[in-house]
């Protein structure tokens, strides 16, 4: 386990590519984030798939009311999923409870960057929170007012700007990092002597 590196790794290519990745790096990290991206070319099936590999966190972004949002999540819950990225926005109408990640701010400029704060002040029996991992002064001042009672997982990791390792030493438990490493399996090592700031899995 002092092997695994806290990123979860955003297969957002095609299924063939997506599965040597995994393959490659099961041992390495703590898990992978598949997308609208994947699914849409390997189906469903494909977070079975790649969940033999690490753990899962399903980026569709559901936004929905509570009866099929809840359904949506158990069909992915079923197929080996860790869980599921919802859209803070529904609030207080969101879906909540242990498979729940709640996207409050987005690594581009959004109508989230009026309300993130009020998000992570209400929002409540989740597993945790998605957060711009390409805007450090956003999750240090998440992790001040969350203290460790939930996740902070955070994507705009390389491609958008952010620095391997800066969302780590900002409060967040995992990055999120696609393209960077998608491009080379070896940068990896960036996150050698980095640990999560809570907790222990995605």
């Amino acid at each position: 386990m002092e092997r695994v590196h806290p990123v979860i790794v955003a297969l957002d290519t095609d299924v063939l590519k997506a599965l040597d990745v995994a393959k490659a790096l099961r041992d390495e990290v703590a898990g992978f984030k598949v997308g609208w991206d994947l699914i849409l070319e390997g189906g469903i099936s494909i977070v079975s798939e790649i969940s033999r590999y690490g753990s899962v966190v399903v980026d569709v972004k559901i936004a929905d009311i509570p009866y099929i949002s809840s359904r949506l999540i158990d069909k992915f819950i079923r197929r080996g999923a860790c869980c599921v990225i919802v859209h803070g926005f529904l609030y207080p109408s969101n879906v909540n409870g242990k498979h729940v990640y709640v996207l409050a701010k987005m690594t581009v400029p959004t109508m989230y960057d009026y309300v993130w704060e009020k998000l992570l002040d209400e929002v409540e029996a989740v597993r945790g929170f998605v957060l711009p991992g390409n805007q450090p002064e956003a999750i240090k001042k998440a992790r001040e007012k969350l203290g460790c009672k939930y996740r902070i997982i955070a994507p705009g990791i390389g491609a958008q700007g952010g620095r391997p390792g800066e969302a780590i030493e900002a409060g967040a438990d995992f990055e999120i990092v696609g393209r960077y490493l998608l491009e080379d399996l070896s940068r990896v090592s960036h996150w050698d002597r980095l640990k999560p700031t809570c907790f222990t899995s995605p």
